[in-house]
């Protein structure tokens, strides 16, 4: 059977418009839950030193792979699964999940266990996901535009505060008391998602039922590569252990294929997953995170932070001249990014901004050891990779996906981030590891490679049809 069986009854064009009141409530709740989920990813990127200190060296990219690959499968799994449940439930669900997770990490004195905390956590990053569906459902045109721009936002930071306030308390405070104000933010979005989210339409879900085979089979796919990229990343790629993780992750992509074409209602159709529309989407950010989100948040604190060939800056002073600039800069380009991305598509607006993050990027491996120059660099960098390229990527798993599955390509996209972002830690973190020049400037470098190829991804992708009545 085909994904036909899966038709979602979309009723967003018969509810009653929300008031202007309605609208600002809605995205108060839906910032708050990603601002959950943000401080949870960047908060931490000022105190690396200090995470490092006391629980050894690479603790913090431990701490990251793992937050992401939890992130990846939760999205995958549960943004589908709110076709079938409900956006609502689900966001509340797991915002409740990654305060349990971040009680963990504040009480925790040891590695695994903080790894465990961080597994718990990762999977607000549904958060965003859910939050684009929830703005399809209820917003369109320039509004649906401008508050994805608004939400997307925060994925480069909270205008910046976030940054310096991370590096102020790890440096007054340790770096614990980072989860325990990530744990108060938590509830507070709980709160606000229950009262001010319009409730679940019954009559709007998905008929049928969840695809847990083929959920099961892509969260062991997605395991196996980011679990390939650590093992290949410490013990060698040809290693016994990196072989056998790359052996699971191609068996059960074989498997998921197998699966979803005997479902009646399937994760995300076959047919669906070779169309240019589609697959491309996935390639794009998957490779565009892979290349530029490990810039701002682990190459350049690491040379600000390196008392040798950096700037010996404490986490504060890390924060302050870099992530604080490049994530204000990027929260007033975002929503304007999004209403560039209604009129000229998403697609488009996409290309533009993995070129020009390339740009940047390239720059800075050739003059990024001068002071002067990277903060000029980071500040548009900002602009360009806060603003353009991930609100253009937030946006696209929403308006690409397939008319009777809405839940599946924001799922598979959303993972793109935390898979993404896994794969410039794993391999980023031997190379800027030892800190030395060379080794920052052939980092910046294979981030421009990598960023070509997504570029190159990009210019396949073929644009879905636009209902211009919807987007006017």
């Amino acid at each position: 059977m085909t994904a036909e069986g899966a038709r979602v009854t979309d009723h967003s064009l018969t509810r009653p418009p929300l008031t202007r009141r309605q609208i600002v409530l809605l995205v108060a709740a839906l910032v708050t839950s990603v601002v959950a989920f943000q401080l949870n990813a960047s908060m931490l990127v000022p105190a690396i030193g200090s995470i490092e200190s006391e629980l050894g060296a690479g603790a913090y990219t431990h701490m990251a792979n793992y937050f992401f690959l939890a992130g990846a499968i939760v999205s995958v799994v549960c943004t589908r699964w709110s076709d079938f449940v409900g956006r609502k439930r689900v966001l509340i669900a797991t915002m409740a999940v990654m305060c349990v997770g971040t009680v963990l990490c504040i009480v925790a004195t040891s590695i695994p266990v903080v790894v465990v905390g961080r597994i718990l956590q990762g999977g607000c990053v549904i958060a965003f996901s859910l939050s684009y569906l929830i703005l399809r459902e209820h917003l369109s045109g320039p509004m649906f535009g401008a508050c994805v721009g608004v939400v997307s936002s925060i994925n480069g930071g909270v205008a910046g505060v976030d940054a310096l306030l991370g590096g102020v308390m790890a440096d007054q405070l340790g770096f614990r008391s980072i989860f325990v104000l990530i744990l108060g933010v938590g509830v507070a979005a709980i709160a606000l998602a229950c009262k001010a989210i319009p409730g679940d339409d019954t009559t709007a879900t998905a008929t049928g039922h969840m695809d847990w085979w083929g959920a099961a089979l892509l969260a062991l796919a997605v395991s196996g590569i980011n679990l390939f990229l650590t093992s290949g990343g410490t013990g060698g790629w040809l290693s016994p252990a990196a072989l056998a993780w790359i052996g699971v992750t191609v068996a059960s992509l074989i498997a998921l294929v197998i699966v979803d074409g005997r479902v009646a209602s399937p994760l995300i159709a076959v047919s669906h997953m070779r169309s240019r529309q589609v697959w491309p989407v996935i390639t794009s950010i998957t490779l565009a995170l892979a290349a530029f989100y490990v810039v701002l948040n682990f190459i350049v604190p690491s040379i600000a932070q390196n008392t040798s060939v950096g700037f010996a800056m404490t986490a504060t002073m890390t924060a302050l001249v870099f992530l604080t600039p490049a994530a204000l800069i990027g929260l007033g380009a975002a929503p304007l990014a999004g209403r560039l991305a209604v009129r000229i598509s998403f697609a488009a607006t996409l290309r533009l901004g993995v070129l020009t993050t390339l740009v940047v990027t390239a720059v800075a491996a050739l003059f990024g050891l001068n002071l002067i120059v990277l903060f000029v660099l980071m500040v548009i960098f900002g602009a360009v990779y806060n603003g353009l390229l991930l609100t253009s990527a937030s946006g696209m798993g929403v308006v690409q996906a397939p008319d009777e599955a809405p839940g599946s390509l924001p799922g598979i996209s959303n993972a793109c981030f935390g898979v993404g972002a896994s794969i410039g830690f794993a391999w980023a973190g031997p190379i800027v590891g030892p800190g030395t020049a060379e080794g920052y400037r052939s980092a910046l470098w294979i981030c421009v490679a990598i960023g070509a190829v997504a570029l190159v991804s990009s210019m396949v992708l073929k644009a879905k049809p636009v209902d211009r009545a919807a987007a006017d």
